[in-house]
């Protein structure tokens, strides 16, 4: 079946397409609104704008597909290939990514709010300026992502694993990243103020500029983290280790 038929049978009321082979094909503009694209092979597909609200793509390949500006918002893409996939811009608000893979894939200023994408993977992900508020990346692997001025206000990071990620001036105040991975990570400008980092990893972290007011620490490692000018007012400390080795009290 090729895109063409699709749309046909697609607006002649048919919504279930399960296993259909669209590799390659050019499906920009297009309203498929609650189509069934399970086990789906979209496969570098161009499908820029492309309106897939509510659709089931679970377990679909959308690797390298360029799917930016689309409008995927309530959509489930669990255990889907997503691999290079193109996002940036896209609406994905409420949206399962839950247990895919989207490594190396540009999230770049995509609407990810209350996002579930618990236990996915998103090694090397460019995701500047994305907003994923409420989201959660419960055990997510997010090793060497770029979140730089991203918004995780109420994110849900726990055992989520951070290492070497650019979290420059992203905004992760409130968020929960108890038991998360951050060693390595770059943190400079960022706003954890209230955050819940109860015994987190930032071994070698930089954390200059990091506001912290109000953040729980209690038995985070910080063992030679960076806190040049970081604002630690009203932190819980207790039982942390200190970037010289110390413990707190």
């Amino acid at each position: 079946m090729d895109a063409d038929e699709l749309l046909r049978r697609y607006a002649a009321g048919e919504r279930v397409f399960h296993k259909v082979d669209l590799s390659g094909a050019n499906m920009s503009r297009t309203n498929l609104r609650d189509i069934d694209l399970s086990h789906a092979n979209l496969k570098g597909a161009n499908s820029i704008g492309l309106t897939l609200y509510r659709a089931n793509l679970y377990q679909a390949d959308i690797s390298q597909a360029n799917l930016s500006q689309a409008n995927l918002m309530s959509a489930n893409f669990g255990e889907c290939e997503a691999v290079g996939a193109n996002l940036s811009g896209a609406i994905l608000r409420s949206v399962v990514f839950s247990g895919a893979d989207l490594t190396g894939a540009s999230l770049r200023g995509a609407d990810m709010r209350d996002a579930n994408l618990q236990g996915a993977i998103l090694i090397q992900v460019y995701a500047v300026n994305a907003n994923l508020q409420g989201a959660n990346l419960t055990e997510v692997k997010l090793c060497g992502i770029n979140l730089s001025k991203a918004n995780l206000t109420d994110a849900n990071l726990t055992q989520a694993d951070l290492s070497r990620a650019n979290l420059t001036q992203a905004n992760l105040s409130w968020a929960n990243l108890t038991e998360a991975n951050l060693e390595k990570a770059d943190l400079k400008g960022a706003d954890l103020s209230g955050a819940n980092l109860s015994c987190a990893n930032l071994h070698q972290a930089d954390l200059s500029g990091v506001s912290l007011k109000g953040a729980n620490l209690r038995g985070a490692n910080l063992h030679q983290a960076s806190l040049r000018g970081t604002n630690l007012d009203e932190a819980n400390l207790r039982e942390a280790m200190m970037p010289d080795g110390t413990i707190c009290d």
